[in-house]
């Protein structure tokens, strides 16, 4: 279903990239082909039932008139070689082959039959001396020495060449015919062979030799064209045929397998089986004698004789095949009737032209009133159309006519009027929308201009800021160091104040130092200062300042190998020292911190800042990374803006690389901060930089 559904869908649109004459030329010469080849299929149908009804009566008449030109000239000598076979002389001579007298009898004997026999020539092959006696007319006549020489040679039992009398007495029937070349004789006859029967004993085996020539011109030479006639025995070894190369010398006395056979002419299988059942079938039935034609099981009977008929292949080519058996050889004769060429179908051709001419001439016709009704009008409405589209709204369709075509020239020409005022309208409509968006666009610019002369502003104050706040504030904490130092040798009791102003200076300073980086990251030009610099001995570095800034124990494990990378060593700077300050913040003041530099993948450096502070829950540790302001559960307590680890994660995608943290709360977090060796900027980091 769902093909057909395409199918359709595909035609459609077939037919509507046509133009419309195409699209009515199509249809219309659809059915009118639909139309010619229904009518030609009937036509055609019925034809080959009455050509096959035909055809195969004839095919069946033809069969029984080959049947007796075979049979003719082989019932007088059949008749003849049983005489001889009965005669009382020869049989008392076989008996006796050596009595002179018997002899002499028994030569003029068979001489009598040999001048009655049709060929002049007769053949006696005895059981007991396996003698063979021969005489022929021609050869007589060209060799008188050999009038009185009528034994020729010695049957041998182990030659091939005489295997056919060996099978003859075996099976003494009444007689039997083979078509064979004697080689001991040299010559190639059809042998009708009779046994020798004395008592029931087989005393030989004689008969006489028909010339294969005369014979298979008279059976199967005949003239009529389209019709081929031949001769074969049950294994469907052709024994008679016009061409005697066909022809199956070997008799009854060779393997199967090396005759020419009938049924290795055939195309398909079907075929051939048809013809060995035909042969079971001729031989197994009986037919009635009767004057009148009879069909048994699909079997027509005609007279004394069933012809069976079917088409067969041969050579891609199509016979009407007939069968009829002759019981009086063992042969079965086979006629095949070409019916392209009795029947031929260019008969028909003018019943093929009379359906094609009509069917041409009503679509001419239908052609003709649809191009002066439809077309010619609808083309004119097209030009139109066309001069509509490049603006020219001034011409109308010369075209009038009446019907439906009218009313549709009408409403086109209302049309054109409508699609004009609309067009007029909407000109102007789009020159004061282009006028409204060009003042807006102005008006954008400006506000722009001011947002980023605002923001130019706002950098520009907070460079001051910084500049004017770090100055005091490193006044307030060189002095406090001052202080320190002096109140440790004389007031020692000032020294734990002056350490909260050391701290409170610290974290005023670090606090600055966030959100100007935070400005930075903000600044729609950053762009990294990158450089190459080798991050065991950077962090190592870093390790030892901040362990004593802080007071805390802080144990640094460089990696293995090479860690020189390509990298902002100020962003990477500031970074490391978010990681190591939330460590601080977030861990116990007698706990130690981890640094540790680690290699992710072949590419990949990473910097492992673990501490054992309270952890953090699953559902924060990627919102810290991702969103500002975002703080711990435990940081309430802790001072902050929420900025470190956002700030950490945007340095580490602008290299290229990634932040992560492993964490189980109540036991401590990991955090990595992981760049790329060799830095392939990714297409998005810039944005999320300007982001």
């Amino acid at each position: 279903m769902f093909n057909l559904q395409n199918r359709l869908h595909g035609v459609q649109l077939f037919l509507a990239r046509q133009s419309l004459q195409t699209r009515f030329i199509l249809i219309f010469a659809l059915p009118s082909l639909l139309f010619a080849l229904a009518a030609w299929t009937t036509f055609n149908g019925v034809a080959e039932r009455m050509v096959e009804r035909i055809g195969a009566r004839f095919a069946e008449q033809q069969a029984l008139y080959d049947k007796a030109r075979t049979l003719q000239p082989l019932i007088r000598e059949v008749a003849l070689a049983r005489q001889m076979a009965a005669n009382t002389i020869i049989r008392q001579w076989a008996a006796n082959e050596h009595d002179p007298q018997l002899y002499r009898q028994a030569m003029a004997e068979l001489e009598k039959y040999r001048q009655r026999f049709q060929d002049g020539n007769y053949f006696l092959a005895l059981t007991q001396s396996e003698h063979c006696y021969f005489n022929d007319a021609r050869v007589q006549d060209s060799h008188p020495s050999t009038k009185d020489k009528q034994l020729r040679y010695t049957l041998n039992p182990m030659k091939p060449a005489d295997a056919w009398f060996y099978s003859a007495i075996k099976n003494s029937d009444s007689y039997n015919l083979n078509a064979e070349t004697n080689p001991n004789l040299g010559i190639t006859r059809l042998w009708i062979n009779v046994p020798l029967l004395h008592n029931g004993k087989v005393l030989g085996v004689l008969g006489t030799g028909l010339n294969m020539d005369s014979f298979t011109s008279y059976t199967a030479g005949t003239h009529q064209t389209g019709i081929t006639s031949m001769l074969i025995d049950r294994n469907t070894a052709i024994q008679i045929y016009r061409d005697t190369g066909s022809i199956d010398f070997s008799g009854m006395t060779l393997l199967s397998s090396s005759k020419p056979s009938f049924t290795r002419l055939l195309d398909k299988p079907e075929d051939r089986a048809w013809i060995q059942q035909t042969i079971t079938q001729l031989d197994a039935v009986n037919p009635t004698a009767t004057a009148k034609s009879v069909y048994i099981n699909g079997q027509r009977y005609s007279g004394n004789s069933i012809v069976a008929t079917r088409f067969l292949h041969i050579k891609g080519k199509r016979y009407l095949a007939s069968m009829v058996s002759l019981p009086e050889t063992g042969w079965y004769n086979l006629t095949l009737l070409d019916m392209s060429v009795i029947l031929p179908t260019h008969d028909y051709l003018g019943v093929m032209l009379a359906i094609g001419g009509v069917s041409l001439g009503l679509m001419i016709i239908l052609l003709f009133a649809l191009r002066r009704l439809v077309l010619k009008p609808v083309a004119v409405l097209t030009a139109a159309s066309e001069r509509i589209r490049r603006g020219d709204y001034a011409g109308t369709p010369a075209e009038k006519s009446g019907g439906e075509i009218g009313q549709l020239t009408a409403q086109f020409q209302a049309m054109r009027h409508a699609v004009h005022k609309t067009h007029h309208w909407m000109e102007e409509e789009i020159e004061k929308r282009t006028r409204e968006l060009s003042e807006a666009k102005q008006m954008l610019e400006v506000s722009l201009q001011q947002e980023k002369n605002s923001r130019e502003n706002q950098v520009n104050l907070l460079s001051l800021m910084a500049h004017e706040i770090r100055s005091p504030i490193a006044v307030i904490g060189n002095t406090a160091q001052m202080l320190n130092a002096l109140a440790r040798s004389q007031q020692p009791d000032w020294q734990p104040r002056i350490e909260k102003i050391m701290g409170a200076v610290l974290q005023l300073a670090l606090l600055m130092n966030k959100f100007l980086d935070q400005d930075r990251l903000n600044m729609e030009s950053t762009e990294l200062d990158m450089q190459t610099g080798d991050l065991n001995i950077f962090c190592e570095g870093l390790a030892d300042t901040l362990a004593s800034n802080h007071c805390r124990r802080i144990c640094f494990t460089p990696c293995d190998g090479d860690t020189m990378l390509l990298a902002d060593w100020h962003l990477v700077g500031i970074a490391v020292n978010n990681l190591i300050d939330n460590a601080v913040k977030y861990s116990p003041p007698d706990s130690g911190i981890d640094i540790c530099i680690t290699r992710d993948q072949t590419n990949i450096l990473c910097v492992e800042v673990t501490d054992h502070g309270p952890g953090i829950a699953p559902e924060l540790q990627q919102r810290i990374f991702n969103e500002k302001f975002i703080r711990g559960e435990h940081g309430s307590n802790i001072r902050g803006t929420g900025l470190g680890l956002y700030l950490i994660n945007w340095i580490a995608t602008s290299h290229g690389g990634y932040a992560e943290v492993f964490s189980t709360p109540g036991s401590g977090s990991t955090f990595r901060f992981c760049l790329p060796v060799s830095h392939t900027r990714l297409a998005g980091n810039k944005r999320l930089a300007r982001e």
